[in-house]
């Protein structure tokens, strides 16, 4: 009897865990579906996130591989591989009679016994609004071909989170990927006393492993566009990024129209666009092929056709830097492999659409998330107003190449000019009345010139704008070559990393620095921008060279193995990273010099004005050596007082490095320099913005500087130095910023900065034991602790397990 009893309470107990358990795999099995829709033919709106019943904005961000170009066809992850074809194919029915697809996802037979390319429709006539597309709700199209990416709840580039100004957010990291540790930086967003959330691996935490969680918790302190993105080594190259906006009260955007009132948040549709320049191989096999220099064989070691890959340059004669062989220019999760049918027949491809109605304007907020490519875009037959540049309203401008210009209450211009880690805001309208349904918008890499010095075409990439009220048929029509550009209408081009365009081009440059923030409140900077000369107690200068492909003043950045606020306190610094050395590391070392990897760190003293001036001189800031590098400093944005560019010849190329820096010529290394006129030190540099644009992110050219300043921050860059803590300044091209472009900097002395939490990790995973574990052999051993079972376990062969299995195998055989 008592047998009977404990049977059946046995069975009772087990059939509720088995119902538990499956209860909790429906769940998940339902929960999978809508957190991870990917396809969709139009562009989601932007639209304000939801607060927990806290009032906090909390997001979790579930991190795992996909294979793009599948579709999960059952509860136990069992793939579909799918190939769209935009060619109208032809099929012999069994009844004989002709069946035409076009536009058509098809699927591949997962049976073994037929063959691979065997494929049947899957979803007919895609691209037609009114088709029933639901069963691509979990596909993600990229590139168009099949590659397992980083993504973020099922999707990549993550969803774009949306929170009110100076909100408490929580982001909340689980990483769920198979081999390899993340951590996640919120680019542009300067996490005032919280330098510890700001995502970058071993300087300011440690990497989040396999199976764990990490959380983010900060205010949202600084308005406008940003992103968020893998910060530990090439993580972004895979697909760990997303977009992040910071809205303002009642915030509004300029209106071109003279007299006209400001557009409302809430009251103008806007967008999100973040480009990506999808390389041909993995992110880490690039990285391998850098270190090695095997490049030249990036299209693959066994390529059956033998094709090398050859890097390219700019117009300027510069080289384009961190550059890789791209699959596709990515507008969020859309591009398209293959060139010949972006050029040919783009209206049969599934690119990123974006709506719009007769006389709307819209607002897209442009983010280069790339790898490598600065990316220039154009609006066919619109006009684009310039609202605002790395999140901070910019000024109206006088701005066009004749003497026709106007001034506008935006910043009227053709095409932008956008790199790594830089983000636009621009306002679009129709320049007339629309007569077509689609207008192209136009991605294109800005190299020109081959490896041997010859004309090259770009590669590109298109989005569309649909206009919804207008009912004409989606032609293939895209002006490659810019042809309403003329000689003496030159097309005004925003943000170019030379001085001017070569005579033989039909554009014009509006520079960064040109750029003026809209409003500048505070007082404080108000002053610091406007003084000529400080004192040694208000301001530090310091002058940095960035060049070559892995340099900064000579070094190449090496990450310490420890969170270094926690051993500087302890004065233990050099137990988890390698000190910098200029004794061992010298101007006349080689830029391969194992003694030149280090960790190279600035200190900047709290609440100082700090002016960077970022210079890229030296046999890798030459014509044909050098690189444009897109600087981003962390936890502050700058001023950008001024930029200095260097001399060009008549066909546009660089001739000479300039002088303001007295970089002699053909000197490989032009470290630890200053002004070559002594008395533009401490703040007397002639050529100074007076109303400068507030970034955290520009571009240093080949050959030139950038003087930034910032309270405490600065290419000629100017700050004030008012969040203490640990911070990185780096170039934000993948293999420049891997290859060790970098430095680390503290603002404030150690006991000024605000400490973690507590039990916060820093020490990751360095481990030294004082003594072997176990016993050695042949020695006397005591006697191993019994085995226990755990109280209330059964013998008997009723496994929940197997009850567990025979269920979900019923369950998923009843919903396939």
């Amino acid at each position: 009897m008592v047998a009977d009893d404990c049977s059946s309470s046995f069975f009772g107990r087990t059939l509720i865990a088995v119902i538990q358990m499956l209860l909790v795999h429906l769940v998940a099995f339902l929960l999978y579906l809508p957190c991870a829709i990917c396809w969709q033919k139009y562009a989601d709106e932007i639209k304000m996130a939801t607060p927990n019943s806290d009032g906090v904005y909390e997001f979790d961000l579930v991190l795992k591989h996909q294979l793009t170009m599948s579709h999960v066809r059952n509860s136990f992850g069992h793939l579909d591989i799918l190939d769209y074809k935009p060619d109208e194919v032809t099929v012999l029915t069994m009844d004989r009679a002709n069946s035409c697809f076009q536009k058509t996802f098809w699927v591949r037979s997962a049976d073994q016994l037929e063959a691979c390319d065997k494929t049947s429709p899957f979803v007919k006539d895609a691209l037609n609004a009114s088709t029933d597309t639901s069963s691509l709700e979990d596909v993600l199209i990229m590139h168009g071909l099949h590659q397992r990416v980083v993504t973020i709840n099922g999707v990549s580039p993550g969803k774009t989170l949306i929170v009110p100004y100076n909100a408490e957010v929580i982001m909340r990291v689980k990483n769920r990927l198979l081999l390899e540790g993340v951590t996640v930086h919120l680019h542009g967003v300067d996490k005032k006393f919280s330098w510890y959330t700001d995502g970058v691996a071993y300087v300011q935490q440690c990497p989040i492993s396999v199976n764990s969680n990490f959380a983010y918790r900060f205010y949202a302190d600084t308005p406008g566009t940003h992103w968020y993105h893998g910060h530990l080594m090439s993580d972004r190259g895979d697909g760990l990024l997303g977009g992040f906006i910071i809205v303002k009260d009642n915030e509004t955007y300029p209106n071109p129209a003279p007299g006209a009132p400001r557009f409302e948040f809430g009251k103008i549709r806007q967008y999100y666009a973040l480009l990506q320049d999808w390389p041909v191989p993995t992110s880490a096999e690039s990285w391998y092929s850098h270190v090695g220099e095997t490049m030249k064989w990036l299209y693959g070691f066994d390529n059956n056709d033998n094709t090398c890959w050859t890097p390219t340059r700019i117009s300027d004669g510069s080289n384009l830097g961190g550059a890789v062989p791209i699959s596709a220019i990515l507008v969020n999760d859309k591009g398209w492999h293959s060139q010949a049918d972006i050029r040919s027949r783009p209206s049969a491809l599934p690119l990123e659409t974006f709506r719009i109605k007769t006389n709307e304007e819209i607002i897209i907020r442009f983010v280069n998330g790339g790898v490598a490519q600065e990316l220039m875009f154009t609006i066919e037959e619109h006009d684009m107003y310039i609202i605002a540049a790395d999140g901070v309203e910019v000024k109206p401008k006088k701005v066009g190449y004749t003497m026709q210009a106007v001034f506008k209450q935006a910043i009227q211009v053709d095409s932008v000019i956008i790199f790594s880690g830089e983000r636009y805001d621009i306002l679009i309208k129709h320049s007339g009345k629309p007569t077509r349904k689609v207008y192209p918008i136009l991605i294109e890499t800005i190299d020109t010139v081959s490896w041997t010095w010859k004309n090259t075409a770009p590669f590109v990439g298109l989005a569309k704008l649909e206009y919804e009220d207008v009912n004409a048929p989606e032609t293939d029509e895209v002006d490659f070559n810019h042809s309403n550009c003329k000689k003496d209408s030159k097309c005004v081009v925003v943000n170019c990393p030379f001085g001017e365009f070569p005579p033989d081009k039909n554009f014009h440059c509006l520079n960064a620095v040109d750029l003026e923030s809209a409003e500048i409140a505070d007082p404080v900077d108000q002053q610091m921008i406007q003084k000529k000369t400080f004192s040694d107690d208000e301001f530090v200068e310091h002058f940095i060279n960035m060049h070559y492909d892995s340099h900064v003043d000579g070094y190449m950045f090496k990450l310490p193995r420890g969170v270094p606020y926690f051993y500087e306190k302890e004065q233990k610094l050099s137990e988890v990273a390698m000190e910098c050395d200029k004794t061992k590391c010298t101007n006349s070392s080689s830029r391969y010099d194992p003694n030149c990897q280090c960790f190279w760190h600035l200190t900047f003293p709290l609440n100082k004005i700090v002016q960077l001036t970022v210079y890229n001189m030296g046999k890798g800031g030459g014509n044909g050596t050098g690189y444009a590098h897109p600087l981003h400093i962390h936890g502050t944005h700058f001023y950008l007082m001024k930029v200095g560019y260097p001399s060009y010849n008549a066909n546009g190329f660089l001739s000479g490095m300039n002088p303001d820096i007295p970089c002699a010529s053909g000197l490989d290394s032009c470290n630890r320099l200053k002004w070559a006129n002594k008395e533009w030190m401490m703040g007397n540099v002639p050529g100074m913005k007076e109303i400068p644009s507030s970034r955290d992110t520009v571009v240093v050219p080949v050959g030139g500087y950038v003087t930034l300043s910032t309270l405490t921050h600065a290419t000629s860059l100017r700050f004030k130095a008012t969040n203490p803590g640990w911070f990185f300044a780096h170039c934000h091209l993948m293999l420049h910023n891997m290859g060790g472009t970098a430095f680390a900097y503290r603002t404030g002395e150690p006991h000024e900065i605000p400490a973690p939490p507590d039990a916060y990790p820093h020490s990751c995973g360095d481990f030294e034991p004082t003594k072997a574990g176990g016993v050695q052999v042949g020695a006397t051993t005591t006697a191993s602790a019994p085995i226990t079972t755990t109280k209330g376990s059964s013998t008997s062969g009723f496994s929940v397990a197997a009850v567990y299995t025979a269920i979900v195998i019923a369950f998923a055989n009843m919903i396939r």
